[in-house]
């Protein structure tokens, strides 16, 4: 229920003395309102709060009862209007004996075994099929989901509903929707749902039932259908093409590490005293300045040696989201340059460290789409505990979390 902001202080139009915030007009009337230093108070009467409260709940009612699944559903009403149909006619033939009324009569006699006949045919010959066009999107595009009917039959109905769920395992999200369909006879129908994707990961699209209902209405009879598709949705492709990589070398330069082209991955095998000739960025500019003279590092090249590129899973499902739209642009940055990156995650199912060579940009949607089956999970400190025990050999790595509520890039060094 939206709750109106009040001042600390307002009046009474007839005596000016101060309440809590609530203006008594001259009839007395309530109104709740806040103040606006261009047009003075806007107030929101009992009546409007009212109809909120009313809409507010009816949207509750609505969204749970899609979230019901589908059932078979006998309608005592339309069954009692046909039997007082029928007696009518029985009564009506009874009086006038005619021919008019007899045909009359044979008619809503026979129309129910009819009705039986057609709907066996139509419950069979009936299939619903979901179909994603594209199975791989971009964030915040705009895509189109196929819902097909097929009826092989000749029988039709009035009343076809369709259950569609929109599931998000990585974010553990599920949401339900009815669509009311168009049957008619021998003839396949195509509707188009417009699907606007606004967060990352891979979102699974089931029908498990229809329930169709007979042209009499007497009962809606339920199907299963157990149609589905999935869309993997990654970062869009033009974001954060400008990124700043420069913290990131800089970081990389006081680990030893460089993101450059043309440079091997190393590790440090030793500590020694410059020697002219040495690369500057090879200096251990910490150690230099406790000893007071220049300190470098020998390194043992590892050809096969990445950028390690850390992805924090840990937090809401916003930040997350964020994260990851941040992992995917440096990662995507580093293949631009022709650099390697091993990128790694921490798993909560499997109990241990996910890693993929990203050599490619359809590496790193194959291992986006291997995170989108993980768990968030709550503690953003749990990652590098674990990296620290399980890999200590990594000097140092790329690390993409949640810093102070917003995505960032760090890099750590362990010592």
């Amino acid at each position: 229920m939206p709750i109106p902001y009040t001042p600390s202080t307002s009046y009474n139009n007839q005596n000016g003395s101060q309440n809590s915030g609530q203006f008594n007009n001259q009839n007395g009337n309530q109104n709740y309102g806040q103040y606006n230093q261009y047009s003075g108070y806007s107030y929101k009467s009992q009546a409007r709060i009212k109809k909120e409260e009313k809409e507010a709940k009816a949207k509750a009612k609505l969204k749970e009862k899609m979230q019901k699944p589908l059932k078979t559903v006998v309608h005592p009403t339309r069954i009692i209007a046909y039997l007082v149909q029928l007696a009518i006619t029985i009564v009506a033939y009874d009086f006038l004996r005619n021919h008019f009324m007899m045909l009359a009569l044979y008619i809503v006699a026979a129309a129910p075994v009819a009705d039986i006949i057609l709907f066996i045919f139509l419950y069979k010959g009936l299939e619903v099929e979901f179909v994603a066009p594209e199975r791989n999107v971009t964030r915040f595009s705009v895509g189109y989901m196929n819902l097909k009917v097929k009826n092989s039959s000749y029988a039709i109905s009035f009343d076809l509903n369709a259950k569609l769920d929109v599931e998000s395992p990585f974010y553990g999200d599920k949401n339900g929707m009815i669509f009311s369909l168009p049957c008619r006879a021998h003839e396949e129908y195509e509707h188009r749902i417009p699907v606007r994707y606004s967060m990352n990961g891979i979102y699974r699209y089931v029908i498990e039932s229809i329930t169709v209902r007979d042209m009499l209405g007497f009962v809606s009879l339920k199907k299963e259908m157990n149609s589905s598709a999935e869309v993997n949705v990654f970062p869009e492709k033009s974001l954060r093409a400008d990124f700043d990589m420069s913290d990131m070398n800089r970081g990389m330069t006081e680990s030893e590490e460089t993101v450059k082209k043309g440079h091997d991955f190393s590790d440090v095998s030793d500590v020694r005293e410059y020697i002219p000739g040495d690369k500057l960025m090879s200096i251990h500019w910490k150690l230099s300045a406790k000893r007071d003279m220049l300190m470098v590092k020998d390194r043992v090249s590892m050809s096969d040696q990445q950028m390690v590129v850390m992805v924090d899973l840990a937090g809401t499902a916003e930040q997350v989201d964020e994260v990851l739209t941040l992992a995917y642009a440096v990662t995507q940055r580093l293949i631009q340059d022709q650099t390697y990156v091993r990128l790694m995650w921490w798993s909560e199912g499997k109990y241990e460290f996910e890693e993929r060579q990203i050599m490619n940009k359809d590496n790193l949607r194959e291992a986006f789409a291997s995170i989108y089956y993980e768990t968030i999970y709550d503690d953003p400190y749990k990652t590098k505990g674990y990296m620290r025990s399980i890999r200590p050999e990594l000097k140092a790595y790329a690390n993409v979390c949640v810093i102070n509520g917003a995505a960032e890039m760090v890099v750590v060094e362990q010592i």
